[in-house]
């Protein structure tokens, strides 16, 4: 009997999961559903799915595995409303970038016997350095060589750790665990403060008495860096933001401190101090590239996840892995 795997949300993760998952040998069923029609028939064009539902109800009896791919304030309404209709002994895996809201919906709406994990996929180093436009299509491949943060609850079952193992070997991505608010915390600072501050340095322009000047002349660099403000539909990113307020306020009282050191080394006027912080920055980043291109990691705290290579076990938990290059269907 195939090991049917229902996709609440199909957007570029989600749709990507389901075509990296579609890629893979094994029997399995994927079932998709999305709000947004435009994205279910784009996914289902894509391959990431065999099927189509209207709604997530007329699956969820059946599915062994359920992967919300959604912005985080509508997993709840599924979560509430469906979870009394997830079947014994499924896994419920969130890919959303914060955590915690998930976390504790997962425990006041799941039955007992079902499992929930989290895990969010992470982009390959190339991602991060190609001149290329940035693409919201999914791929298959779309996170090969990058990492998979695996969340799990203290109570998580073998089948729920599982199934974020592996996986994490289907999309080629390396698996590694991180505590719920730890990842909450480096999303906000790398995620939520990126756009933040993209909004404020936007302001900061906007409201200043040369506008209408600083439009004629600003450049790519002013464009690139104020790109993130509506990178993420804003309805989506304020909400995002609201539920994880207390972060979004601890991040930016944090970069407000930065700014101070900064403005006090600009005010130095011998100039060294400007230059040894430009140096610092400049090598942080590089630093942050080359453990991102070589997966090296020195003294991060951050716990390796060995594979799981019992077949019986990803058989039984997910069943399938990544066909390798020249297999055949």
């Amino acid at each position: 009997m195939a090991y049917e795997i229902l996709l609440i949300g199909l957007d570029q993760v989600g749709a990507s999961i389901g075509m990296a998952l579609n890629d893979a040998e094994g029997d399995v069923d994927l079932v998709g559903y999305d709000p947004d029609r435009h994205l279910s028939k784009r996914a289902e064009k894509a391959g990431a799915v065999d099927r189509l539902v209207s709604h997530p109800r007329k699956a969820i009896a059946s599915a062994d595995l359920v992967i919300f791919s959604l912005p985080i304030d509508e997993v709840e309404v599924y979560l509430e409303h469906l979870g009394e209709k997830i079947k014994d002994g499924a896994v419920i895996l969130d890919t959303a970038q914060i955590k915690v809201p998930f976390f504790k919906w997962a425990e006041e709406y799941l039955p007992e016997g079902r499992s929930y994990i989290g895990a969010t996929p992470i982009v390959g180093p190339s991602s991060l350095t190609g001149g290329e436009a940035i693409s919201d299509e999914p791929s298959a491949d779309l996170y090969a060589d990058g990492l998979l943060a695996i969340i799990a609850p203290p109570n998580a079952s073998e089948s729920a750790m599982a199934v974020a193992i592996n996986l994490a070997s289907i999309l080629k991505a390396a698996p590694f665990f991180i505590d719920l608010h730890e990842h909450d915390a480096a999303l906000t600072s790398t995620e939520e403060l990126s756009a933040l501050l993209s909004a404020a340095l936007l302001q900061t322009a906007a409201h200043s008495t040369s506008w209408k000047e600083l439009q004629r002349v600003a450049g790519r660099n002013f464009a690139q860096a104020t790109s993130l403000c509506s990178a993420i539909p804003l309805n989506v990113f304020e909400k995002r933001v609201i539920l994880n307020r207390q972060k979004s306020l601890d991040k930016l009282d944090q970069f407000i401190e930065e700014l101070q050191d900064l403005r006090q080394v600009l005010a130095e006027e011998d100039g060294q101090s400007l230059s040894d912080y430009l140096k610092e920055a400049d090598h942080s980043r590089r630093s942050w590239i080359r453990a991102r291109e070589q997966s090296d990691w020195g003294s991060e705290d951050l716990r390796p996840a060995e594979r799981i290579k019992s077949p019986g076990v990803l058989t039984r938990f997910l069943g399938v892995r990544r066909k390798k290059p020249g297999e055949g269907n």
